[in-house]
């Protein structure tokens, strides 16, 4: 067998798997959540419910804020959006003050600076606590807007997994502020199969 049919038959396996992984996600029960007005997306595991709360910001002030969440089968996953009504756009101090409040949970495997785009600071951790159970979260701020993401659930558990990389931040024209993200995706993937494919 010929070099090229070798590769040629690899683009094609690898192509079929990406389908049959992409499968899941296609058929997940709960659809994409957009909230325009709070200005964010993510897939929930079913139609969240609101509530508003307060937050307690690093300054010690209180700060009105949402949550929205879905709580199914013992697992609860939560975007809570805080507005603040002035200081910077942008304050990677306001995001490290909500991680510090997660770490507190348990023990931390994994935390990452993860700015959503460039110049939206971000953090992502993966907090294993006392009861067995996995918080899996991210924090980040754009336009005085904190948003703060939490799937808490059995350790694997793929609506946790699907949750917390759904994450969407919307602008004021209901666009992912990422507009670079998946297209630049789709090109390195067009680049790849242009190279193995004739």
């Amino acid at each position: 067998m010929s070099a090229m049919i070798r590769l040629r038959i690899s683009a094609f396996v690898f192509v079929a798997a990406f389908v049959a992984l992409a499968a899941p996600v296609l058929a997940q029960e709960g659809p994409l959540h957009i909230n325009r007005e709070a200005r964010f997306a993510v897939i929930f595991p079913g139609e969240p419910m609101v509530r508003p709360i307060t937050y307690m910001s690093r300054a010690g002030a209180s700060v009105p804020a949402r949550e929205f969440f879905v709580e199914r089968d013992g697992a609860r996953y939560v975007v809570t959006v805080v507005q603040f009504p002035d200081g910077r756009a942008e304050d990677r101090r306001a995001v490290e003050h909500a991680a510090e409040g997660l770490r507190r949970r348990g023990e931390v495997r994994f935390q990452a600076y993860a700015d959503y785009d460039p110049g939206i600071p971000g953090r992502q951790l993966n907090i294993f606590e006392p009861n067995g159970r996995q918080t899996r979260a991210s924090v980040y701020m754009y336009d005085r807007r904190l948003y703060i993401t939490e799937a808490n659930a059995p350790v694997g558990d793929f609506a946790a997994i699907q949750f917390e990389q759904s994450i969407m931040l919307l602008d004021e024209d209901g666009e992912d502020v990422d507009r670079e993200g998946l297209e630049l995706v789709l090109a390195f993937i067009g680049s790849l199969f242009s190279r193995i494919l004739p």
